[in-house]
């Protein structure tokens, strides 16, 4: 049974982990980009499901994480890639907690696990000001600097961690075009330096009152790069936690309000989304992405016929 019918995009409304694991047809996506639900730290919706409603990552959110990795591995095709961005997370001093808690490792030991290959991983650069006027992280302000700097440390970066599903590759990702030499140059370094923080959606229409942190949609450049990198055309991006549509912005060949960059060779995109606002902001931003995509079809082909008549 096919994924979906001739939709570019569908978002499943509900809990990701048994769509995945018992209704999803086995290796079905060609490629998957999320961000998982921070334990702890953000707070996203009241559900007994989300990952997010949890005060440590010690036993449930594992629990569920570990779940999670396991519809991955079922859905994800052999030989293909999926991206897992995450950051390590402080522990909560009103839970008691010192420190931070290695957010970063638990992925990679549940990724395997779960039977998938952990290959590699980025690290995306974070401004140290910006964060600690955001998180008011007492490690990074002035005032420990100056006053006892026994306990500050440097800002929190972001993890685009890879893994790979064992097997054979049936469809190469080779298409013309997409990435060319000098991006790779670029892009094969370790660390990301040239993101933009706010190159993300809209956030504002997705908040309920019920939200107690702030949204944090990845960035669209990270999207669009992976994207590019481990897909071709019309295939397959699959997000569990689709949010409010940004892999699937990306992937449908939306337009970054921030930098202008698409993709112009569109892929299709599958994604969860359990919290009903995210859900309804997620159909806009894909709807939107879709039609930017078919105006850059049309100049495309419009083009194509002028240079036809030219010759």
């Amino acid at each position: 049974m096919p994924l979906f019918d001739s939709s570019e995009y569908v978002v499943h409304h509900g809990d990701c982990i048994p769509h995945m694991l018992e209704e999803m047809p086995e290796e079905s996506v060609d490629f998957s980009i999320f961000s998982p639900p921070f334990p702890s730290l953000y707070a996203y919706s009241d559900a007994e499901g989300d990952i997010g409603n949890v005060d440590s990552m010690g036993g449930e959110a594992a629990v569920h994480l570990s779940f999670m990795f396991n519809g991955l591995a079922r859905v994800l095709k052999p030989g293909r890639a999926a991206v897992v961005h995450v950051c390590q997370i402080p522990r909560m001093k009103r839970s008691g907690g010192v420190g931070l808690c290695d957010f970063r490792g638990t992925n990679i030991r549940l990724g395997e696990r779960a039977g998938l290959v952990y290959e590699y991983d980025w690290c995306v650069r974070k401004n140290p000001q910006a964060q600690a006027i955001r998180t008011r992280s007492r490690e990074l302000q002035f005032s420990g600097l100056e006053n006892d700097r026994a306990a500050q440390r440097g800002t929190l970066c972001d993890y685009l961690i890879k893994f790979r599903k064992p097997g054979e590759n049936a469809v190469k990702i080779d298409s013309k075009n997409q990435v060319s030499r000098n991006d790779w140059v670029a892009w094969a370094e370790g660390c990301w330096d040239d993101i933009h923080e706010t190159d993300t959606l809209n956030t504002a229409a997705a908040k309920s009152e019920e939200d107690t942190k702030h949204i944090c949609p990845l960035q669209l450049e990270v999207i669009r790069r992976c994207v590019l990198l481990y897909s071709n055309p019309g295939e397959i991006v699959f997000s569990p936690f689709t949010g409010i549509g940004s892999e699937g912005f990306m992937a449908l060949g939306g337009k970054s309000p921030k930098t202008g960059k698409q993709i112009r060779d569109a892929r299709r995109f599958y994604g969860c989304e359990l919290k009903p606002e995210y859900w309804k902001q997620a159909q806009k931003n894909l709807a939107l992405a879709e039609s930017q995509s078919k105006s850059v079809e049309q100049i495309s082909l419009f083009a194509g016929v002028c240079d036809d008549d030219h010759n």
